[in-house]
């Protein structure tokens, strides 16, 4: 009995050291992952060098320590290779999404609440992840070729995993999560370079209700109205937004349109950008190039797409 026990104990012991060793390696692995990227989105590592530390991280996986590794690739080893990448490959586009959003929040007119919603779009992320995953797809293209294999990049729309396809879809969130993120119509629209879209809704956390007008009737039946709405953006107010749209041209300069949204709470409150915001230039490429990308946009307030489940969703042929 006390050789049985001991046989137990010890079991116990090699199955807890296991989960630990595999847990310290990857929190080890991840924070690799991690510190690469940043490094490239923060602009002192380049995406040669990011691909060459990615060849390294991939060859580690794939054969430890092993010198001269046979080609070609076991299944096993295919299977790591493509764990590998798609772990890499979201690790990206999170870390584009957080620093998007970690940028847009100095744009947030008040309080923000669960009433109220927003949204940030700066381009240079778009640009920089589509970059960084160049880097890695043509490393784990160039060591499947080197040990006699193939590798293809997944299509990861038709998978349903929007969190790895591209910055675009990025923005949604987790594909398993039911998002009220709507805000991009296709996915594959590149946007131009150098351009910022930024857009936020009102709301009232306490749902006060709200006068609007007034109305009075004098001893002679004469009315007198007041109406209390203004266009003007209120942060408290669930039928106000507001949005604006920039790009900085080559010498530096931005160049900035916005205005002010105010919803009547009807299907008709999904728009799209291009019909609020256009930009006209003397460069009519650049300005067609721009405009096309916010007809790409479209708005609406918290909450629409529950009152109108029916309407269109952009992101809908993707799951």
């Amino acid at each position: 009995m006390l050789i049985f026990w001991s046989l137990v104990r010890n079991s116990v012991v090699l199955a807890v050291y296991l989960l630990f060793s595999v847990a310290c390696f990857l929190t080890v692995h991840e924070h690799c992952m991690e510190e690469c990227i940043n490094q490239f989105f923060d602009g002192t590592l380049s995406e040669s060098e990011l691909q060459a530390e990615y060849g390294k991280m991939l060859k580690k996986e794939l054969f430890g320590s092993m010198e001269n590794p046979p080609s070609p690739l076991t299944e096993s080893q295919k299977e790591t290779a493509m764990d590998f990448y798609n772990a890499f490959r979201q690790k990206i586009l999170s870390v584009a999404v957080e620093r998007n959003n970690a940028e847009g929040e100095q744009y947030i007119t008040g309080d923000m609440n669960v009433q109220r919603s927003w949204s940030y779009y700066n381009s240079d992320y778009y640009y920089a992840s589509e970059s960084a995953i160049s880097a890695i797809t043509n490393a784990t293209q160039n060591i499947s070729q080197e040990y006699d294999t193939t590798f293809e990049v997944p299509d990861y729309l038709e998978q349903g995993k929007t969190n790895l396809y591209n910055f675009n879809t990025a923005l949604e969130g987790d594909p398993f999560i039911v998002s009220n993120y709507h805000y991009i119509i296709d996915p594959d629209v590149a946007p131009p370079e150098n351009f910022k879209w930024f857009y936020e809704t009102g709301g009232d956390p306490h749902t006060r209700i709200r006068l609007t007008s007034f109305m009075s009737v004098d001893k002679n039946g004469n009315k007198t109205f007041i109406d209390y709405t203004t266009d003007e953006f209120d942060p408290t107010d669930p039928s106000k937004a507001q949005m604006w749209v920039s790009y900085t041209d080559e010498g530096g300069a931005e160049h900035r349109l916005s205005t002010d949204i105010v919803f009547d709470h009807s299907k008709d409150d999904l728009r799209n950008v291009l019909d609020l915001l256009s930009f006209s230039d003397k460069d009519t490429k650049k300005a067609s190039l721009l405009n096309n990308f916010l007809s790409n946009l479209q708005i609406y307030p918290k909450g629409y797409f529950d009152r109108f489940p029916t309407a269109f969703r952009s992101m809908d042929f993707m799951v």
